[in-house]
């Protein structure tokens, strides 16, 4: 996998209201906690894996992200309380990046590790003009096309989805969608498409967040 450290946290997020995250310590494998339980496993390729694990002991505030190589440990680093479940993925990655989405004090964060080492790209408050998300919200939380990652951030009366691009970092967009939760969503070619019930399904261009058709988006 390349190696290469990207322009995480550029001057785009300013415009679509992001912030940075101001703290945020991260750690390598050789430093205690241990890790525990597996959380949640997304597959990159046939022979690699990343795998989120609990911390062994813990009280759920933080988490472990391991890539797996062939069933070996390449690399492991430690995050806030991952915000991902099996079925709805709270990660993305590139073949340079992995963004993986946390909660830090009841709010949406994301952090992205450099994928040939863990080592830190940068991080970012998501929703920042909002208030605390709900934790355990229905439908996804992370889609990706591996060249965007797409956060779906959910509160007690507001959704919003943020596009960030995975190679420079930057926020590319952000749209409101109001307060029906969303139940599903997924990535069909150039769209991103959001299933909010009765409140019907929304899509967007995934380069720009225009408003697409609604046929053939989500099919």
């Amino acid at each position: 996998m390349r190696q290469q450290r990207l322009g995480w946290l550029g001057p785009a997020i300013v415009a679509v209201g992001a912030a940075v995250a101001a703290a945020g310590v991260w750690y390598m494998v050789h430093v205690r906690p241990v890790a525990g339980r597996v959380i949640d496993t997304i597959a990159v390729d046939a022979e690699h894996e990343l795998v989120v694990r609990a911390e062994d002991g813990g009280n759920g505030d933080r988490a472990f992200v391991e890539l797996r190589d062939g069933g070996r440990v390449a690399w492991q680093a430690i995050v806030p309380r991952y915000a991902g479940r099996p079925g709805a993925p709270g990660i993305a990655w590139s073949p340079t990046a992995v963004s993986v989405r946390v909660i830090r004090d009841h709010r949406a964060e994301l952090f992205a590790l450099a994928m040939h080492d863990a080592s830190k790209l940068g991080g970012m408050r998501l929703a920042p003009q909002h208030g605390e998300v709900i934790e355990d919200a229905p439908g996804p939380v992370t889609l990706t096309d591996h060249l965007r990652t797409f956060e779906l951030v959910a509160g007690a009366d507001w959704h919003q989805v943020v596009a960030i691009d995975l190679t420079s970092g930057k926020a590319l967009w952000s749209s409101e969608l109001g307060a029906a939760p969303v139940t599903a969503g997924g990535v069909t070619g150039a769209v991103i498409w959001v299933d909010q019930g009765a409140a019907g399904k929304r899509c967007f261009d995934v380069r720009t967040g225009a408003a697409a058709a609604a046929a053939p988006c989500g099919t």
